[in-house]
């Protein structure tokens, strides 16, 4: 429909099923404003009868404000009686033959003046042109919601006097008449100009209103999709994770039992190859832990130096192997963030740096200025271009990977960063140029050298768990028999079983009390390892530790396992952290 068409199909009001609503909404603003306009009209009528009682007959006078009273009776006895009625298209057409006979009664009984009882003094006739005059004012205002009422009642007011004005002849009445017919012009147009103004702004309220539903049914199917998404990958991810674990303990052993060059060689590139499978997994978990909130921050004072030491000792081999230069600064500042979270964020953006420069260096920057420290990953290599930077921080996108290369990563190394960032509350800003590299660098509060600690970081070293008790629930055997030759290297006095009920059963029959519970999450016969870690917290006591080991990453599991104060591992765990988890549940950081 062109603009032209809308504004003549707003002119003669046509209602039908497709501008329903707008129609129903212009009525309503009406409606609304009706008893005021009636009223306004019921006090101004006998002022108007006042002004005149010298001039006309009283009874002619009377008999006008009677009939005007009946006419508004007539229409207070609609309004009340049909004002919710505006649901169906029979029924806004009807209100809208309603107000335009209203306003033709109206019109008309106020236009009867010029020909009842026009004035001989040409001092009243000024006074009755102005009344004229401030009821077309008003009715632009009022009755611009529906402009059927604008014009019949404004024309039935003016056209009569206009016309007196004419038939009076002389010179002045004429100026009066010209005067009159510009100010009814004026009123008309102004009158259209409402009336389009108002029916624009119905329509881009529809408009919006439509974009609206449309974006949250948008927003409703993504976050189904989403949900859908997370149920898949929590349950892919355990399936997938328990074959994993196995293959992680397998390799492990291969590794180690492997004495011969070629099956050495064999075994460790089957080792690389599954810690490449276990890092991709890790990247997956480390998404969920950050979306379901179980990520912990806990703010220490503590030195920069061994953190940069242990980057450059982690990635100095493989930045020798491009042949790029790696420069990580000697700093002694004390800072107060968490040293766990910063390292990871310094290891992704370096790993990532390290991973997209094929030439020149990989600079860490450390910048102490106030009371901030600004810490900058900076590298000389492939850049990112102005249409991609926004995205680099979206889940599994990869700018120069689009074949999906998988010694790349899957794309959630910057996604991790931020997440991680937001929890230490520190906002990453990005520099960079195709061609020349890129720099990646936050800001961080500078610590207490008085109060700073030496932060506990995981070992992985040879722990020592000789004679510790370790009950042992796993309902996969290859894992559970696995596990239990594993801790019995270690000397651990292991009681081992598919169920919970089994091992309890052996535990109390040889008269021993666990000193550390290791528990698959799900189990079967509908159990889990909070049902596990209740029954032997009942029997023995709260301070026996548990370790629940899962596959799962739905946020709500992960929760609900932090609840119960276990330590959580992911699946697939290598022997050695297990071991150094194990001992830090047994021992803390002592």
């Amino acid at each position: 429909m062109t603009v032209l068409e809308s504004q003549l199909s707003n002119l003669r009001f046509h209602i039908d099923e497709g501008n329903l609503r707008l129609r129903a909404d212009q009525l309503r603003a009406r409606l609304k404003m009706y008893p005021t306009m009636v009223v306004g009209q019921m006090l101004l009528e006998p002022l108007f009868v006042a002004l005149l009682w010298s001039q006309c007959s009283h009874e002619t006078l009377l008999s006008w404000l009677g009939v005007m009273f009946a006419v508004h009776a007539v229409e207070m006895f609609g309004w009340s009686r049909y004002k919710t009625q505006l649901e169906s298209v029979e029924q806004c057409r009807q209100w809208n033959i309603r107000f335009t006979l209203y306003a033709l009664a109206v019109g008309l009984t106020w236009g009867s003046v010029a020909a009842w009882f026009f004035p001989q003094e040409l001092a009243y006739q000024a006074l009755l042109i102005c009344v004229v005059l401030g009821l077309a004012a008003g009715a632009v205002t009022m009755n611009a919601v529906h402009p059927p009422s604008l014009y019949v009642y404004v024309l039935c007011v003016t056209l009569p006097l206009l016309l007196r004005l004419v038939w009076a002849g002389d010179s002045a009445h004429w100026i009066l008449a010209g005067m009159l017919l510009l100010f009814l012009l004026t009123v008309l147009s102004a009158g259209r100009e409402l009336s389009r103004t108002f029916w624009t702004a119905l329509l881009r309220r529809y408009e919006n209103d439509s974009l609206i539903q449309q974006l949250t049914e948008q927003k409703a199917r993504a976050e189904t999709a989403s949900r859908d998404k997370s149920r898949f990958l929590a349950a892919a991810s355990h399936d997938l994770r328990q074959p994993l674990q196995a293959l992680v303990l397998f390799s492990e052993a291969l590794q180690e039992a492997a004495h011969e060059k070629a099956t050495s060689h064999l075994a460790g590139q089957i080792g690389k190859s599954v810690s490449a499978l276990v890092d991709m997994f890790d990247e997956l978990l480390d998404v969920s832990r950050l979306d379901a909130g179980v990520v912990q921050v806990r703010h220490q004072h503590f030195e920069l130096r061994d953190l940069f030491d242990r980057l450059y000792v982690d990635f100095a081999a493989q930045a020798h192997a491009k042949k790029i230069i790696l420069e990580v600064p000697t700093c002694e500042h004390v800072v107060h963030s968490d040293p766990s979270l910063l390292e990871r964020i310094l290891r992704n953006l370096v790993s990532n740096a390290i991973r997209y420069t094929h030439a020149g260096r990989v600079q860490v920057l450390c910048e102490c200025s106030e009371n901030r420290l600004r810490l900058a990953v900076k590298d000389s290599g492939v850049g990112i271009s102005a249409e991609n930077l926004p995205h680099i921080f979206e889940e599994y996108y990869q700018v120069n990977n689009p074949q999906r290369d998988r010694r790349l990563g899957l794309g959630l190394g910057l996604a991790i960063v931020r997440r991680l960032a937001a929890l230490l509350e520190c906002k990453i800003g990005v520099q960079s140029e195709p061609g020349k590299g890129s720099q990646f660098a936050f800001n961080l509060p500078l610590g207490e050298a008085a109060q700073r600690s030496q932060p506990f970081v995981p070992s992985y070293m040879q722990n020592d768990l000789r004679g510790v008790k370790v009950a042992l629930v796993e309902d996969d055997q290859d894992i559970r028999n696995t596990l239990v030759e594993l801790m019995g290297q270690w000397e651990c006095q292991v009681t081992a079983g598919m169920l919970p009920d089994e091992v309890i059963s052996s535990l109390q029959a040889s008269g021993a009390r666990p000193d550390i519970l290791v528990c698959d999450y799900r189990l079967p016969q509908g159990m889990n390892a909070l049902h596990v870690i209740s029954q032997v917290h009942g029997l023995w006591g709260k301070e026996i530790p548990a370790l629940v080991l899962t596959g799962d990453t739905e946020p709500q599991t992960l929760l609900e396992i932090q609840g119960s104060g276990a330590q959580l591992l992911h699946k697939p765990i290598t022997p050695a952290r297990l071991r150094s988890v194990m001992h830090f549940a047994l021992h803390g950081d002592k």
